[in-house]
């Protein structure tokens, strides 16, 4: 048994095993985009772009990935944003910049049963 604890191949293994353990918990425990829930979504979005984190927002997207969300944090980067909630299937966004009070709307979508913004406009129909 001694001799095994001090063997490197063993201490290799080990590691290899359990960094495969890792990811394929970690890939089991990822979250899913969006929200459960239009209110969940507004404060999550109002959450993301009060901070600026492109990152944040990025897996509430619907459309676009990085770039859009990039450009969307980068819009607001001079703003305070307000507050954010939902109404009437889109997420509003109230924000002050320069002194003059302003909103804008994300509309909100369902994908594989989460609430997700769609800031890209897509035809329908």
């Amino acid at each position: 048994m001694r001799h095994r604890l001090t063997n490197p191949r063993f201490w290799i293994m080990v590691f290899a095993v359990g960094w495969l353990l890792m990811v394929f918990a970690s890939i089991a425990f990822w979250p899913e985009p969006g929200g459960e829930s239009p209110d969940e979504l507004a404060a999550e979005v109002t959450k993301a772009l009060r901070a600026h984190d492109f990152h944040q927002l990025q897996p509430l997207l619907a459309l676009g990935g990085e770039d859009v969300a990039k450009s969307t944090v980068e819009h607001l980067r001079a703003a305070q944003v307000e507050r954010g909630f939902y109404r009437d299937g889109a997420v509003v966004v109230e924000y002050t910049h320069a002194g003059t009070r302003a909103e804008f709307r994300l509309p909100v979508e369902v994908q594989d049963g989460r609430f997700v913004v769609n800031p890209v406009l897509t035809p329908t129909g």
